[in-house]
């Protein structure tokens, strides 16, 4: 399998930056355009789905609700003061005040002041979302699979709970559960397909029609879940894989990476504010500095050792935004692999109509006393541990020192 050339003339990469320039323009410009139509009056006017409610006290005492909105074009926050009573999925119509919104914070996610707001629509969820929940009594458990399976926001508690686990890269859907959900689905419709294709159109390239197919009802997917950032990543990625893969050309690669977010930024310019896409972005790249390296080594020792590797390069990057540590994250290497056994028992369960049989080992789980730690890595190590991460990608030796200097922000 062939590489991408190496040597590319000054005008191919002149011609390349270019087209990316002006891609991104149109997209930067059209954001723009619905950022005006926005803020053209004073007081704006939409119908938004809840994404996250809590209710704060003031310094004066008094209690108001704090809301993460989004609706068709963009995700804002507001505060509500009189008394108010939501659940996630909810529709409300709100009318804001637009006069101190730029086109930045636009871009990553507004406040805006709320003059007016009222439910119009109570549970905007599914009638599949419905069929999951119904299959389980316990909170915990119903939060825990519209999270895995429709990427609905959970609540503060159950997020702690997860963060104490180190597993958060488990429930927020992924790439990684896409990369399960395209091999279920890839061997449903290759038996299905054959058929067919012997009796009909022999003459098809199988695995280009099954791809298709795949990547078709994933973006369905994707679309009804609301277009979660890493999933976005993910999708887009395994898209370009598929295209280089099928020219003979290698898609583990960097420049595979590098251009797949390039292009995911030109069509979604609001994901350069996304942790979760930056997230997914660090993830993958730690994947393949680990599978450039050590691709040399079996598969059973690239699947044990891949997923160390990740957990334990992602600890100061993770650290950096959130400062949660339990001594139960060491496990999380593990949760992780147990998870690829997990993930789709649990989804064949709930097409069953059987989803609780895990409920009770979920609450149990859940449930365990955990002792927390707060480490914070510092802006320095961070930074350092970047450049030396890029530095890897060229020097081996600097592959293998990487772990260490990762856990040496324990003994800062």
């Amino acid at each position: 399998m062939q590489s991408l050339p190496l040597f590319i003339t000054k005008r191919e990469i002149f011609s390349t930056f270019f087209l990316l320039a002006v891609l991104f323009s149109f997209s930067l410009l059209y954001q723009f355009y619905k950022y005006k139509q926005i803020t053209t009056y004073s007081l704006h006017v939409t119908t938004a789905k809840v994404i996250k409610h809590y209710k704060k006290k003031s310094e004066t005492g008094e209690i108001y609700t704090v809301l993460k909105l989004k609706n068709r074009d963009f995700i804002f926050y507001t505060a509500y003061w009189k008394p108010l009573e939501v659940d996630r999925n909810d529709e409300l119509k709100v009318i804001f005040d637009t006069k101190k919104i730029d086109f930045y914070e636009y871009l990553k996610g507004f406040y805006a002041s709320a003059k007016s707001l009222h439910v119009v629509k109570k549970n905007g969820e599914n009638g599949l979302v419905d069929f999951v929940v119904n299959q389980h009594t316990d909170l915990t458990s119903q939060e825990l699979y519209r999270a895995l399976f429709f990427a609905i926001p959970i609540s503060k508690e159950l997020r702690e709970d997860i963060n104490k686990w180190g597993i958060a890269h488990l429930v927020a859907i992924s790439g990684f559960h896409l990369g399960i959900l395209s091999s279920i689905l890839f061997f449903f419709f290759k038996y299905i397909y054959t058929f067919f294709q012997d009796k009909y159109f022999p003459y098809r390239n199988r695995m280009a029609d099954l791809a298709f197919l795949v990547f078709v009802v994933l973006g369905c997917y994707i679309y009804f879940i609301d277009m979660p950032p890493s999933v976005v990543r993910a999708f887009v990625m395994s898209i370009i894989g598929f295209l280089l893969f099928s020219r003979n050309i290698k898609i583990i690669s960097f420049g595979t990476l590098s251009f797949t977010i390039v292009i995911v930024l030109i069509f979604f310019p609001n994901l350069l504010f996304s942790i979760a896409f930056w997230f997914s972005v660090m993830g993958v790249f730690y994947i393949f500095l680990f599978l450039y390296h050590f691709s040399n080594l079996n598969k059973v020792a690239i699947f044990i050792l891949l997923n160390f590797w990740v957990y334990v390069l992602m600890l100061p990057v993770v650290h950096f935004v959130f400062d949660v540590f339990s001594f139960y994250q060491l496990f999380s290497p593990l949760i992780s692999m147990l998870f690829i056994l997990f993930y789709p028992l649990s989804l064949a369960l709930h097409v069953m109509n059987l989803g609780g049989s895990l409920d009770s080992f979920l609450i149990w789980f859940f449930s365990l006393h955990i002792e927390v730690y707060l480490i914070t890595t510092p802006l320095w190590f961070f930074v350092s541990y970047l450049i030396v991460s890029l530095l890897a990608i060229r020097f081996r030796y600097i592959a293998f020192f990487l772990p260490i200097f990762s856990l040496s922000l324990f003994f800062i």
